[in-house]
């Protein structure tokens, strides 16, 4: 939970010691807008979308992993351990859900997964810490098994920044071995969960801080 305690004249907000959460960021996306790749998009002299994203996951978790193609490897292997680095899979589906299921057969592999996994978009540098420590707190006071917690904002369900159960992706990597098509939308597939997800109305004034950065422009 989170605790105000005062700092002289102003509230400071202190993060609480929790289970070591597993953080999965996904960097994998072709950045056709950006013209680069996000994770290095300069926001100050000294820091970029990736060290302002990876500054904020270090106060929760030691756990973190960077979800991306075999092409961007080396340049992010400069800032993250080499086993931290999870390479997309030959799966037959595409976009962000290729990045977090290829991300749960690696740690599931390894014997790095718990009993969820935090996803995250490398274009939300901006994303405030009490934003995600919210989810881990709802995470912490569900009492039963769940499929997953997601924010929804003005613009709908936020399916790139939420927590994903291990049985859900268990779920969902068994079925790619279905005959059929696969659904590739991230959205669709979590409003057909069961059991049903928990949905948490993302606060206005958090708004702001959470919106997808996709030009430099948008800064």
């Amino acid at each position: 939970m989170w605790m105000e305690v005062q700092n002289g004249h102003k509230a400071v907000w202190m993060i609480p010691t929790t289970i070591n959460p597993t953080f999965v960021l996904l960097v994998g996306g072709q950045s056709v807008r950006m013209g680069e790749d996000k994770g290095f998009v300069s926001i100050t002299p000294d820091s970029h979308f990736l060290s302002q994203i990876l500054e904020k996951l270090n106060k929760f978790s030691t756990s973190i992993y960077i979800s991306l193609r075999k092409e961007q490897f080396d340049s992010y292997a400069k800032y993250l351990q080499k086993s931290s680095l999870i390479l997309d899979q030959p799966l037959p589906v595409e976009g962000p859900l290729r990045g977090i299921l290829s991300s749960f057969l690696y740690l599931k592999e390894n014997n790095r997964i718990n009993d969820f996994i935090f996803v995250l978009p490398i274009d939300i540098p901006f994303i405030e810490s009490k934003t995600i420590q919210r989810l881990l707190d709802k995470h912490l006071e569900q009492k039963a098994p769940l499929s997953g917690i997601f924010y929804e904002s003005h613009s709908g369900l936020e399916p790139l920044c939420g927590i994903y159960s291990t049985l859900t992706l268990s779920k969902w990597t068994e079925s790619l071995s279905h005959p059929g098509t696969q659904e590739f939308s991230l959205q669709k597939r979590i409003k057909n969960l069961d059991p049903e997800p928990v949905f948490i109305k993302l606060p206005s004034d958090e708004e702001y801080n959470f919106r997808n950065i996709n030009s430099k422009k948008e800064l």
